[in-house]
């Protein structure tokens, strides 16, 4: 068979996104990209099929997998036809021709996508047929102009040199289709009734509240969701269902007594996904006169087709004004958190930004009553978190959760825990384990263990979730704006730090006034917005919307500026500090914090790791600092 000569052309995003736009119009892909491949075989069980779903920019992927390395021949593989997905994986075999199995599974309709090595010669390529590969920053594609063989390696190549004689044409992705947002509808009902009513309700009467969630996308699979509705002076009821991979939910119904009082009579109705609130509805019903009243106050998913992860939460706290909902994974139990006192103030830190033993001690101890008094709220019981999870935090609140201290504590003569000495400052240090090595927590004792911040992995997002940064492949792009009126030998200083780690020319810097931060917000491409301003400097931006989600890191507290940057112009989330900290510390936590996430840490362990470095130089303000975004969002 001979060689196929092909059009080349280039494209910015990761190969599956390319997957995602060039099929089912092509009928096999043969694809170079290990990353990928991880991407679609995660969980794959050896030796069998399985079906997964993988999201990119352009829709959800939904693939039926197989690994052809781990069978010694075409005859033993598993029936493929039968695993669900739009298309199909396959990992190419040095151990036997898979070429028959190629064609065979092409034949039945669906589009084969095909992960072999860039030097591996491929027959059966057609002009239906793409072959792909990666050369930092693009993605690589060739069409066929016939029939014949072709390998990856050859279109690299030609990309290269025809690039290198600035003869290249590029490609780019189509625009992701506007997907509907899944439908969460309230209705109010007489007992045993098919039909919902309308208008005011009778005081002291008998109802039924219904809800689901609507049709839309199709999920990776069935979704195991609880509803939650928790009207003002009645017990939180709770109802499990099954959201199906196609079509809406079933109805789930509630029974209601309204109050006597001719008044509106408010509520919240919230859908659990696990222990994580996903979406949370104000439900207002009129008592006496008046309509019934919805409204959204916060969701993590528009579509429902992204909360798979989410199952692996141990616990959340969903903050509604003064009250709270509290669940480990079972029924939320609500509380009252009421107003919470301000962290203590830390002072006094040396050039290094850190403490001697003694007085490190002190703060995480003034840290400790704060943080256990406000665990008493939340657990008036006594019961605690399972450590070494993700706890969520959602609902508008500026508490720092981080310092949320697990352990009986209150002030005056307490034991250290032996813990304290050995991660605080000057002491052994090495690898932090996920929970405490020693086992006596009896009394009045003070452990780092006992915060959640560091004995958890915490997120608070402010909206919708996102995954991933940038595509997998591209290096992160940082841009750093600065407020002129700082120290400019410190933010250069910070500059260096950040390019002793990423390479010079994907940082960008430049001094911004305030005034002027918005419309440059407004045209910035870059991954990560990192804005070194000083306290009460940034005010919330109007942005219509980035194309794409950044995050963003600042260098004051921005906790006003959450809901702007995230809902509004759709960034994958922010962190910063809840207290006003030194411009040289600042900056040296979010050069820790971005070298962490620039390395493919997801950003609720690099915020963690990073308060236990902190920690380890007797600096307690680690606690201080908030990711508003989810657990496992990575830069790429």
């Amino acid at each position: 068979m001979a060689p196929v000569e092909f059009t080349v052309t280039g494209g910015e995003g990761s190969p599956l996104d390319f997957v995602a736009a060039l099929t089912p119009s092509a009928s096999l892909v043969v694809i170079t990209d290990p990353a990928g491949w991880a991407q679609v075989s995660a969980g794959l069980p050896v030796g069998a099929a399985a079906s997964t779903t993988v999201a990119t920019r352009v829709r959800p992927l939904r693939f039926a997998v197989l690994d052809l390395r781990h069978f010694a021949s075409a005859s033993s593989l598993p029936p493929i036809p039968d695993v669900p997905g739009d298309l199909v994986a396959l990992h190419d075999t040095r151990s036997w021709d898979s070429a028959p199995v190629v064609a065979a599974l092409r034949g039945l309709g669906r589009p084969v996508v095909l992960f072999t090595a860039v030097h591996t010669w491929v027959p059966g390529v057609d002009t239906t047929s793409v072959l792909m590969g990666w050369s930092a920053p693009h993605v690589v594609l060739a069409v066929p102009h016939g029939s014949g063989e072709g390998r990856v390696e050859d279109v690299l190549w030609q990309f290269r040199e025809r690039e290198r004689r600035g003869m290249m044409t590029y490609t780019t992705l189509p625009a992701p289709p506007v997907v509907a947002d899944r439908s969460v509808p309230v209705v109010v009902a007489l007992p045993g009734a098919t039909e919902g009513i309308a208008g005011a309700l009778r005081p002291g009467a008998r109802y039924e509240v219904w809800t689901r969630v609507g049709a839309g996308p199709t999920l990776p699979g069935d979704l195991e969701l609880r509803a939650v509705l928790g009207m003002n002076g009645r017990e939180v009821q709770t109802e499990t269902f099954v959201l199906p991979a196609d079509g809406a939910s079933p109805w789930v119904s509630f029974p209601v007594t309204t109050p006597y009082a001719s008044v509106p009579w408010s509520g919240e109705l919230v859908i659990y996904r696990g222990a994580v609130p996903v979406h949370v509805q104000q439900v207002v019903l009129p008592v006496g006169g008046g309509e019934s009243r919805v409204w959204s106050r916060f969701r993590l998913s528009r579509t429902f087709a992204d909360l798979a992860p989410l199952s692996s939460r141990t616990a959340s706290v969903l903050v509604l004004g003064e009250r709270a909902l509290v669940t480990t994974g079972g029924v939320p139990h609500p509380v009252g958190v009421g107003p919470v006192a301000e962290l203590p103030v830390v002072s006094g830190l040396d050039p290094w930004y850190g403490k001697g033993f003694p007085a490190f001690c002190e703060d995480l101890a003034a840290f400790a009553v704060r943080g256990a008094a406000l665990h008493a709220r939340l657990f008036p019981g006594g019961a605690a978190v399972r450590r070494g999870g993700v706890i969520t935090v959602a609902g508008a609140t500026r508490v720092p959760w981080a310092h949320v201290y697990d352990l009986p504590f209150a002030e005056g003569p307490y034991r250290l825990c032996a813990s304290v000495s050995r991660f605080g400052p000057f002491g052994a240090g090495g690898e932090v384990p996920l929970g405490c090595p020693e086992p006596d927590h009896s009394g009045n004792v003070l452990c780092p263990f006992g915060f959640w911040g560091l004995s958890s992995v915490l997120e608070q997002p402010a909206g919708p979730l996102a995954w991933q940064v940038s595509p997998t492949g591209r290096q992160v792009q940082v841009a750093l704006a600065a407020d002129p009126g700082l120290d400019r030998a410190l933010t250069q200083r910070h500059v260096a730090e950040l390019m002793s780690f990423l390479p010079p020319e994907v940082i960008s810097s430049a001094y911004v006034s305030p005034a002027d931060l918005p419309r440059a917000l407004a045209d910035e491409r870059a991954d990560v917005l990192h804005l070194v301003y000083d306290e009460n400097a940034l005010e919330p931006v109007e942005i219509d919307g980035w194309p794409h989600r950044p995050l963003v890191v600042t260098t004051s507290p921005a906790a006003h500026l959450v809901d702007a940057f995230v809902n509004q112009a759709g960034a994958a989330g922010v962190v910063h500090p809840e207290v006003v900290v030194d411009q040289g510390m600042a900056g040296w936590v979010s050069g820790m914090l971005l070298a962490r996430l620039a390395g493919g840490m997801p950003a609720g362990e690099a915020v963690r790791r990073t308060r236990w470095e902190m920690l380890g130089r007797g600096n307690v303000l680690g606690l201080a600092w908030t990711l508003h975004a989810g657990a496992d969002l990575r830069l790429r």
